[in-house]
């Protein structure tokens, strides 16, 4: 699961080398938490492009967010087929943040970032009249994620952006995909408290 990532200026920076030229006004910076509008990396005619779009898909009634979405069934749940085949992205990331059940309401808190690198998180967005939106998704956890939280976000290495962005076929199969270069940090113990 991926609840809370985080970006700073060198990561903003890096992706402006991507992409060219970003929006950083809009994008949010430090913590990024689902309803909050962040950078994304999307698929441009023959190149990746950013836009800034608010991360979570609007449940039905309008009345939850749906920020994460299995890579298991992102193929087949209706509300996530299309924008799989049609409208991949990636979210660049400095670090992300779990939290490991202690007992009772109190929470250890761990961050998680590549070695001196972004980590991308791969994800999907989807078309609104009101507002474009994005998803990231989540695998099984692995490595040092496990006994942490039973889920991870799927992270890509950059050489295969321009796959996931741009081949439906290879896209598929960086659903399975590995990434061990994770490295895990204990932040500090927490009562337990809402994101929203």
């Amino acid at each position: 699961m991926c609840g809370v990532f985080y970006v700073d200026d060198d990561t903003m920076r890096e992706i402006e080398k991507i992409a060219r030229k970003i929006d950083e006004k809009q994008a949010a910076s430090g913590d990024v938490h689902p309803s909050k509008p962040a950078l994304i990396l999307g698929a441009g005619w023959k190149e990746a492009v950013s836009e800034v779009l608010k991360w979570g898909y609007e449940g039905y009634g309008k009345k939850t967010l749906i920020f994460n979405a299995r890579t298991e069934t992102v193929q087949e749940r209706p509300m996530f087929r299309k924008d799989f085949e049609e409208r991949r992205c990636l979210i660049p990331a400095d670090k992300f943040y779990e939290w490991k059940q202690t007992g009772g309401k109190k929470k250890e808190k761990y961050e998680f970032s590549a070695p001196g690198g972004i980590l991308y998180l791969a994800g999907i967005y989807h078309k609104n009249p009101a507002g474009d939106r994005f998803t990231i998704l989540t695998r099984e956890a692995e490595g040092c994620m496990e006994g942490v939280h039973h889920r991870m976000p799927l992270i890509l290495h950059r050489e295969d952006m321009e796959k996931w962005l741009f081949s439906g076929e290879e896209a598929v199969k960086l659903l399975k995909s590995h990434y061990e270069e994770l490295e895990k940090n204990r932040k500090e113990e927490f009562q337990q408290m809402s994101l929203f």
